[in-house]
């Protein structure tokens, strides 16, 4: 195992610095990372592929990459199917290979980017499904260098928020994340519950139950969400960015006919309601906006983009702008969604 400086890797094209960076290829490999954390007093994280962090110029303490990319059958039945999925595998490519077996349910999550080891820190999720709802476990060492596996109710899911989330803003070391076990199932149950998704198999009402007969298949859905990805959102190898830069915020049903009289339709989520973030942006007046090399997609102003070379900084301060104009519009605070890491 050898540790040294790295030029970090990450979708928005910053520049950052590792002090010090790792591949992990094996267990022995993460028992040696962590004891080396440990004895230099420094902290120990892992990055994935760099799709969901903003990353300072300099990255403090040790990165980890974990390059297992494995694909193991636990188990099936006529229902479902259990596999264990190395951190380092590369998560659209998951997707696929799953869909390729006759393995479903992930199809709604197709072309995210990043990898499988991050999914479970954001609880990804596209067009009404979460990652979490297909986790079974996930294989972590923590500072003691045992392997535990981790069940999905001990992983505090949540909306874009996890355990591991909420490890990497503190001060402790976070968990080195090996594996993620999935149940899949092994027949098709689309997930049609996103109006857009619905609209584009032009099912007018996706609350309403379709005949199976009239369903689309897994593999059609994926098709159709890489298409609508492709084609509101901007592909990060030419316009760097990090997906969607903020959550969709939650609020209550008081706020609902404030934010209804200005156009923007808060919908059911649970207990209270969501409003989309991209929708109360644009009314904000930041769809395509611009600050020198940092803006606002114009066709999904969710996303930030990297036009030129914008540091860390730039961005934090243009999101920071877009986050104190909405709240001085609308009474609503944005939060980030990709973590920042210094």
């Amino acid at each position: 195992m050898t540790i040294a400086q790295r030029r970090l890797p990450n979708t928005l094209n910053l520049a950052a610095t590792a002090i010090a960076a790792v591949d992990v290829t094996s267990l022995a490999d993460a028992k040696e990372a962590i004891f080396y954390a440990e004895n230099a007093g420094i902290r120990l994280r892992c990055l994935g592929e760099g799709s969901n962090v903003v990353l300072m110029p300099k990255v403090e303490g040790l990165v980890c990459y974990v390059k297992d990319a494995s694909v193991t059958l636990l188990s099936r039945d006529d229902e479902f199917v259990r596999i264990k999925v190395g951190a380092g595998k590369n998560w659209h490519e998951l997707v696929k290979e799953t869909l390729s077996q006759g393995w479903f349910g992930l199809e709604n999550l197709s072309l995210i980017p990043g990898s499988v080891g991050a999914a479970p820190i954001q609880n990804i999720g596209a067009y009404g499904v979460e990652v979490a709802q297909f986790i079974e476990s996930v294989a972590v060492m923590e500072a003691n260098q045992i392997v535990r596996e981790m069940p999905a109710k001990e992983c505090a899911f949540a909306y874009r928020d996890s355990i591991f989330k909420a490890r990497l803003k503190s001060t402790a070391n976070a968990p080195v994340i090996l594996s993620v076990t999935f149940c899949l199932n092994r027949r098709p149950d689309v997930n049609l519950s996103y109006a857009e998704l619905a609209a584009f198999f032009e099912f007018k009402s996706p609350h309403v139950a379709k005949p199976k007969s009239k369903l689309p298949s897994p593999e059609q859905v994926a098709d159709a969400v890489t298409a609508i990805r492709r084609a509101k959102l901007p592909d990060p190898r030419e316009y760097p960015n990090a997906g969607s830069f903020f959550k969709n915020p939650m609020i209550n049903a008081y706020a609902t006919p404030r934010l209804e009289a200005r156009s923007v339709r808060p919908y059911k989520f649970g207990e209270g309601y969501k409003v989309s973030a991209a929708q109360l942006i644009d009314h904000a007046g930041w769809k395509g906006k611009r600050r020198g090399d940092v803006g606002c997609w114009a066709n999904q102003p969710l996303v930030l983009v990297n036009y030129g070379r914008a540091s860390a900084s730039n961005l934090l301060a243009f999101a920071q702008e877009v986050r104190e104009s909405v709240a001085e519009q609308f009474q609503i605070q944005l939060e980030l969604e990709p973590s920042v890491v210094s």
